[in-house]
């Protein structure tokens, strides 16, 4: 239906070296991200004991951050679309890096939730951004495999979280390990300055109804979109399943399958890169089962749900490691879809808007909630008991993913007619 329909669609047209310098920058700033997030879970113990905290507690520790990206990633989505991307990106990547720095330095639960929360409003327009920047270099043939390349820095960035949580704390303290994962985030954030980037002229802003219209109005005219609602909603349970799950790996690990904390953070690292492996790998599946049908790339994000969600939870319900390491392997298995169809459902001129509503979406409305959920089912009922909860969770998202398909192709196409009429795609493209 659209093979070599869209290999037009580059709006940055850079040198091979600019796009390799553009990816890397966001790709470290991306894996340092990630990394952030997922340090809280291998320190727990030493948060537990120096500051005497319930797993709930920790459990809003790494939810917070996803509660400043839920509620700041619009916003700042919205203005990614009418300011300089690059600008923007290196701007928050500094933010989020000194709140980190700032972490190491609180003395109560209290501090630590403010600290984490400025971490989450630096992180919420950097993914819109960057994707933006991204899907504007590439060329759509090879945009899902690259995308899920990018994406790969999600399970890096929660292994070197789970590393330097896990061993810095132990020699040196769980300050330390905020010190030392946040420069990175200073340097590299620095260096996003001089991305290339592309821009929107007001003219044709104001063509689309993007140039003066309120947010509000933007908002309407996207949700009447029939597909993206329920795409928004399912996808958030699965970022309820895929937020929830990976913080708590040591802890699983440490707790129910008898690791030292360490070693059990050491064990969750290598759980997390497997990702490496799986996300790049379904997003070239998505790209080849979508050539002739763009739909397919949501039945890509199905199968992962089923497939890691009924192992994980019988991995953790058996004390089984194999069975739930096999599990883990999917959790990120239909990102690269999920990155790619939020963007393409939609007119080239609102691809940063879609991805910061799916963001404001996906965090509020399932992944925020993700580290709670199982912090508290882990204080009622233990932590194995918290992952087949969340499971559970993750089956329900497949079945709205699945009514989602039902209008995603017509939905498509007229997105694509809308950036043909405004002069952003070639026609017959």
């Amino acid at each position: 239906m659209q093979s070599g329909q869209e290999d037009q669609d580059v709006l940055i047209k850079v040198s091979r070296w600019k796009v390799g310098y553009s990816i890397v920058v966001l790709f470290i700033l991306y894996m340092m991200d990630y990394a952030l997030r997922s340090v809280i879970g291998p320190i727990t113990p030493a948060l537990k004991s120096s500051l005497g905290l319930s797993d709930t507690e920790i459990g809003w520790l790494m939810s917070v951050v996803l509660i400043g990206v839920a509620v700041f990633a619009l916003p700042l989505s919205y203005l990614m679309d009418r300011w300089r991307r690059a600008r923007l990106v290196s701007i928050i990547s500094v933010v989020w890096s000194l709140a980190s720095i700032c972490s190491g330095f609180c003395i109560n639960f209290g501090q630590l939730v403010t600290t984490r929360t400025i971490v989450g409003i630096g992180e919420a327009g950097f993914v819109s951004g960057g994707m933006a920047l991204i899907v504007g270099m590439v060329k759509k043939a090879r945009r899902a495999f690259v995308t899920g390349i990018w994406a790969a820095a999600i399970p890096l960035g929660s292994a070197v979280g789970f590393l330097v949580g896990g061993w810095v704390s132990k020699d040196y303290g769980w300050q330390a390990a905020f010190w030392a994962l946040a420069a990175p985030g200073v340097i590299f954030g620095i260096l996003a300055w001089f991305l290339p980037d592309y821009k929107i002229h007001k003219d044709t802003l104001q063509k689309a109804g993007g140039g003066k219209t309120a947010l509000a109005a933007t908002l309407k005219d996207m949700l009447s979109i029939k597909t993206l609602p329920i795409l928004y909603i399912s996808v958030a349970l699965s970022m309820c399943l895929q937020q929830g799950s990976i913080p708590w790996l040591t802890v699983l690990l440490n707790r129910n399958m008898g690791m030292d904390n360490a070693v059990a953070s050491t064990a969750s690292s290598g759980i997390a890169l497997l990702a490496v492996i799986s996300m790049p790998l379904g997003g070239l599946v998505a790209d080849r089962v979508s050539r002739h049908n763009p739909r397919n790339k949501v039945l890509v994000m199905v199968a992962g749900l089923w497939v890691c969600s009924l192992l994980m939870a019988a991995g953790a319900y058996l004390g089984s490691l194999p069975i739930f390491v096999a599990g883990a392997f999917f959790i990120p298995f239909g990102v690269s879809a999920q990155l790619n169809t939020v963007q393409e459902i939609v007119p080239i001129y609102r691809r940063a808007t879609a991805w910061g509503l799916y963001m404001f979406a996906g965090y509020f409305l399932g992944g925020m909630w993700g580290p709670i959920i199982m912090g508290a089912v882990s204080d009622a009922a233990g932590i194995q008991n918290a992952y087949i909860v969340i499971c559970a969770i993750g089956i329900t998202s497949s079945i709205g993913l699945l009514w989602a398909c039902r209008h995603f192709n017509a939905d498509y196409q007229r997105a694509r007619e809308v950036d043909r009429s405004m002069g952003l795609l070639e026609t017959g493209k």
